[in-house]
């Protein structure tokens, strides 16, 4: 069977059944960390029957084979040379099978040695006769070979007496978690694997395998200060290992690191300057509301705490740094004062159509329509409603089965909450096996759409932002998480007149 393999810099990766990722990220099959040209996630190769296909995710510089531009995906053939952003290259190349050559049987006349090449390899078997002669000298191979054996065995266990350990134990990083951002100096905590973890010594703490920390006081831990590693501070996730040593000073197997942001910069604000002149005769311009500035570490725990509303037994990673450098832009567009009184009028609705009679989580009704329309009714373009659904979407699937012959666009909005907690409830449980927040991402699909995105997405989807890398898909999920923790911590955004939306349907939980 060929051998299809991909070369790049010095390295070189045979391709297997499934996906191979390529980006500049460590968690990618081929990476290349040190491009900045590379996306984090920038393109993947799927074998497909005996072909391989090169798919761009849509990356910010591109991907070209040959000089020419991947437009979505393209057959791979041997040499192939693929170029990611313009300056990192990958060769495909295919490697044919030697054929196999029948072992010739060293005993057969015709692979025995001529007696005359005996004779002068080995004087004192030159009175021999041909048969005695090749029958010792068999036996002196035979000879030299258990020699062999004996000295690399023999070599083998004084080499593993001086140098290998017995201690088996494994080190695994549970604090933190894959994925965080480190503002400040956070502890290190592991947790060790082995029968007798006694047999540890030491632990050393390494990022990008460079030590940073070392002790020998269980249960070794280590602080990671953000501040101590300033040139790490670049926007990359960076890798946290754990090495672990005997009484020996052994190092023992590595186990898994993790991968995490830094952040040391602070947004400095810029001081008022007084305007040269007599600044009461110029005209005043009328102050524009300000949103109150919240730092990414609160957004984080914000983030976290809205997500627990949904997960239930699922378990999310939702600390990447780019996605909350995202949730954090995008919360000034719903830092606006208002939206609990608007949204008050509607609680019955919603509770009525989401909780009550489709069973879904509590706060997805209002998280949605706070993300969607910011409570606000009105029409816009064909989408209509606090949900900002299509009505011939809407009447098509008969999601309005319950409206009693109601639009989706009446004013108490009971016929709109009950046919986007209809169509949600197709979403959750028929789609996404119960899980709400995919759903929400997936919102204004129809199902058929929704199942074949579904399928585009990893196995295990807990890392919410690496395994949505689609742009529209991103938007929702970056709205849904910004909508929501402006709505449940006002205060935290500088709304002082407004309340956590949760009021409107805690009761209901």
């Amino acid at each position: 069977m060929a051998e299809h393999k991909l070369k790049f810099g010095d390295g070189e990766l045979v391709l297997k059944e499934g996906v191979t990722t390529l980006g500049r990220t460590s968690e990618n099959n081929v990476a290349f960390p040190s491009d900045s040209n590379v996306s984090r996630y920038h393109a993947e190769i799927e074998k497909r029957g005996s072909e391989f296909c090169l798919i761009d995710l849509n990356s910010s510089n591109g991907t070209t084979v040959n000089g020419s531009k991947v437009s979505g995906e393209t057959y791979l053939k041997p040499s192939d040379r693929i170029m990611l952003g313009g300056s990192s290259e990958i060769v495909f190349e295919t490697t044919e099978p030697e054929a196999e050559k029948p072992e010739p049987d060293d005993m057969s006349p015709v692979n025995m040695p001529p007696v005359g090449a005996a004779v002068q390899q080995l004087p004192s078997l030159a009175a021999a006769s041909p048969a005695t002669g090749s029958r010792t000298m068999l036996m002196v191979a035979g000879g030299a070979v258990l020699v062999a054996v004996v000295v690399v065995a023999v070599t083998g266990a004084v080499y593993y007496r001086s140098y290998a350990s017995s201690c088996d134990a494994k080190a695994k990083i549970i604090k933190p978690e894959p994925g965080d951002t480190i503002f400040e100096p956070t502890e290190v905590e592991i947790e060790i694997d082995a029968d007798d973890s006694g047999c540890v010594a030491r632990a050393i703490f390494t990022l990008d395998g460079v030590e940073f920390a070392k002790t020998a006081d269980s249960p070794y831990i280590a602080t990671l200060d953000p501040k101590d590693h300033p040139e790490l501070a670049d926007g990359f996730d960076h890798d946290l290992g754990v090495i672990l040593e005997d009484e020996n000073g052994k190092q023992l197997p590595k186990g898994e690191g993790i991968l995490l942001a830094l952040e040391t910069r602070k947004v400095e604000k810029p001081e008022d300057k007084p305007i040269p002149g007599k600044t009461e005769d110029l005209p005043q311009q009328p102050a524009e509301p300000k949103v109150k500035e919240v730092a990414l570490i609160d957004v984080q725990k914000m983030t976290n705490r809205l997500v627990e509303q949904f997960s239930g037994s699922k378990k999310y990673n939702v600390s990447n740094k780019q996605f909350l450098l995202e949730v954090q832009k995008r919360a000034a567009e719903y830092a606006q004062e208002g939206y609990f009184e608007r949204a008050a009028p509607y609680k019955d609705s919603i509770n009525t159509a989401f909780i009550t009679e489709q069973n879904l989580a509590a706060p997805l009704g209002h998280v949605l329509a706070m993300s969607r329309s910011k409570f606000t009714a009105q029409k816009q373009a064909t989408d209509e409603g606090l949900w900002r659904m299509n009505s011939e979407f809407v009447k098509a699937n008969a999601y309005d089965g319950l409206c009693a012959g109601q639009p989706i666009s009446e004013p108490t909005q009971k016929c709109a909450a009950k046919a986007a907690a209809l169509y949600m409830k197709a979403m959750v449980y028929g789609v996404f096996d119960g899980d709400a927040i995919y759903a929400a991402v997936a919102f204004g699909k129809s199902t058929a759409d929704a199942t074949t995105w579904k399928s585009t997405l990893p196995a295990d989807r807990s890392d919410v932002w690496n395994s949505i890398k689609t742009a529209p898909e991103r938007e929702q999920l970056v709205r849904f998480f910004a909508a929501g923790i402006v709505a449940e911590n006002p205060s935290k955004f500088g709304l002082k007149k407004d309340r956590p939306l949760s009021d409107l349907y805690r009761q209901a939980m």
